[in-house]
């Protein structure tokens, strides 16, 4: 580190002087003089070697050195007293190899003091672990949105499923990274364990109560209706020689394959991060981009599920919304933010991957409000019972109220049912959503109907 801004510019004078003489003889000299005929000349593995002369630039001159001291003190013992705050310290270096004849010049690069460093991660640390609580109240919101099995039904297990991965990523990213950076292992610390409570009590638990009662839609039949009617009539023809014997369950062994698909996926994509790790920064961004469309595509499942089902409001707005931005929020600081804590350049595609999140947020809104299907061409949907029928103003009263011999009431709450025509095609389309017709000609509030028949 030179002492003085003078010897740092005469330092850098002579080294340039002697970079552009050795450049001027090598001009001068014939091609065939310095070839390297024999492969010899050079050992196998050959490294520069560089000499590195550093100046800090000088502080401003407003700026007094009992205000610098107390600055200094008061960083690395806080006492909430105000200090002067100084520009960020700036690096102006000479990289000089004398083997390779090699100079790299450094001017002017702003830095960060390792107090405020560390006080930036602790600040992280402390964003982290309040969007894994704000997460573990969305997750149980939505756990007391689907109290029963005919709701959990209706949620997306790989929907569930893939958040579980993020999580399990980011428990492990904030645990190593505490285990390596002892002064911040307390912050990170906490950030991991909130998020391993969030993907190992609620997040596993909620995934194994919807494998659970979806399992029956992936089991498959492993013997053909012959084979099983034949077993059938031997058990009868065998009624009386089976008394005598003891009963042997069919024990059934529940289908693994779900399980081992979640272990694959997190496995692969450890093994994907680690090796951009290694890699250039262009293989680095194609990785994690595949990785972060694979992983922020977690609503796509509930999108494919409502229009195989045909199900309404599997999930909560609520939880729809606060997962959606907590889960953004990570990779837009690190991004987004032109002073992250990795000093990770800003990239203009992270606003796709928002954008992206927030068709997924809109499709899955007006699924529920127009139907799960709306965005599917009606010959490609077989012919069902429609629950919402165009009940015109001059069969309101008499459709409704003589033909079919109930009132415009609610069969359940027993309050008025709007079915008017309000004219307008959009309104008309909201106003049929608020209200069901059964194939028995009764009227219900869609919202009344649907909460009973979840029960």
């Amino acid at each position: 580190m030179l002492q003085s801004n003078a010897s740092f510019v005469d330092t850098r004078k002579v080294l340039v002087e002697q970079i552009d003489k050795k450049i001027e003889e090598l001009d001068r000299s014939p091609y065939w003089d310095w070839e390297v005929n024999d492969e010899s000349a050079y050992p196998p593995s050959f490294y520069c070697q560089f000499q590195m002369f550093a100046q800090l630039n000088p502080v401003p001159k407003e700026i007094t050195q009992s205000d610098l001291l107390d600055y200094e003190k008061e960083l690395a013992d806080p006492q909430g007293i105000s200090t002067v705050k100084p520009p960020p310290p700036l690096l102006s270096a000479e990289l000089y190899s004398p083997n390779c004849q090699l100079l790299l010049s450094i001017d002017k690069e702003p830095g960060i003091k390792i107090e405020k460093y560390y006080r930036k991660a602790v600040a992280y640390a402390g964003m982290a672990t309040a969007i894994a609580i704000i997460q573990i109240f969305a997750l149980i919101h939505q756990m007391e949105f689907t109290p029963t099995p005919s709701s959990v039904s209706n949620v997306s297990y790989w929907t569930i499923a893939i958040q579980a991965v993020m999580d399990g990523y980011l428990c492990l990213l904030h645990l190593t990274t505490g285990v390596v950076i002892e002064n911040v292992f307390i912050p990170f610390a906490t950030a991991a364990f909130f998020t391993f409570i969030l993907v190992s009590i609620f997040g596993m638990r909620y995934l194994l109560v919807v494998w659970r009662i979806q399992r029956p839609e992936s089991i498959r039949p492993t013997v053909s209706e012959q084979q099983q009617q034949q077993q059938q009539q031997q058990q009868e023809e065998s009624t009386d020689a089976s008394e005598n014997t003891l009963p042997t369950a069919n024990i059934r062994r529940p289908p693994t394959t779900t399980t081992e698909e979640v272990n694959a996926i997190l496995l692969l994509g450890l093994f994907l991060f680690y090796q951009s790790i290694t890699r250039s920064a262009f293989i680095q961004n194609v990785i994690l981009g595949t990785l972060g469309i694979f992983l922020y595509s977690f609503w796509v499942p509930q999108i494919v599920r409502n229009i195989w089902r045909g199900c309404r409001r599997p999930l909560s707005h609520t939880y729809i919304l606060v997962m959606s931005i907590t889960r953004l929020s990570i990779p837009l600081y690190f991004y987004g933010c032109p002073t992250n804590l990795i000093g990770h350049e800003t990239s203009s595609w992270i606003w796709a991957i928002v954008a992206y999140v927030g068709l997924q947020v809109v499709i899955l809104l007006l699924q529920d409000a127009f139907g799960p299907r709306l965005f599917v061409p009606s010959r490609y949907l077989p012919d069902t019972y429609d629950y919402h029928p165009i009940l015109t103003t001059n069969i309101d009263e008499e459709t409704v109220q003589q033909e079919i011999g109930q009132p415009k009431d609610c069969a359940i709450c027993m309050l008025p049912v709007d079915v008017a025509n309000h004219g307008h095609s959009g309104l008309n389309v909201l106003t049929r959503a608020n209200y069901m017709m059964t194939p028995c000609h009764h009227l219900f509030h869609t919202e009344c109907l649907e909460r009973v028949s979840e029960k």
